[in-house]
């Protein structure tokens, strides 16, 4: 059998239709069949916007619609945005830079070095945010019902994530304060008791 691989606009399931077939370049695993989900976070590790998209576009076609959630959800607009290789062609969306890792120039400082190498660490960090988002929060497989489903479980995984990572600094400030609180008062309590001796062997004493 000869497959046209140049035909437009396949079905690749036929309870789900609006799935794409999504080439990722990676050795282990060379496509990937769903719909194409964009993720922002901050350095803190907070998702400040999600999104997901019915068209398999060019990565650096989904800065745009992407920045503008951002903006519209926090009410600023980001002054950088650091990217991975897949959204080459893109270095200025709006008042926002895109930083994307290439090799620097012979002149660049060290400290120059330094700090682009610290920037291109920090959006290494998304990938575990994604491993999160796919293994604990179902968006490894969507179990919603066309776009409208894509997009709700986008957004729903990314609140799911900056929920429990709210809850588990709760639990951890509310762990360290039970902690402070109990062993002060044990110290208070056991400075007391050691005093009472005190006074009882001097008051001993003078008997």
């Amino acid at each position: 059998m000869r497959i046209n691989t140049n035909i437009k606009n396949k079905i690749y399931s036929i309870h789900a239709p609006e799935v794409k077939c999504i080439a990722k370049g990676k050795e282990s695993k060379e496509y990937e069949f769903g719909n194409k989900s964009s993720i922002v976070y901050s350095r803190e590790g907070i998702i400040i916007g999600a999104m997901a998209f019915s068209e398999n576009l060019y990565d650096g076609d989904t800065l745009l619609p992407q920045l503008e959630q951002v903006k519209r959800l926090t009410g600023k607009e980001l002054k950088e945005g650091i990217v991975d290789r897949g959204y080459r062609g893109r270095t200025m969306i709006g008042a926002t830079k895109i930083i994307i890792p290439k090799p620097l120039s012979k002149k660049a400082s060290r400290y120059q070095k330094e700090k682009m190498r610290e920037k291109f660490r920090a959006r290494a960090g998304i990938e575990p945010i994604i491993g999160h988002l796919k293994s604990d929060h179902r968006m490894w497989r969507n179990f919603l019902k066309g776009d409208v489903g894509d997009e709700f479980n986008t957004i729903m995984a990314a609140a799911a994530f900056n929920i429990k990572k709210f809850l588990n600094r709760v639990k951890s400030r509310l762990k360290n304060f039970i902690e402070f609180y109990l062993f002060s008062t044990f110290d208070y309590l056991k400075s007391i008791f050691f005093l009472f001796c005190i006074i009882d062997v001097l008051v001993g004493a003078k008997n």
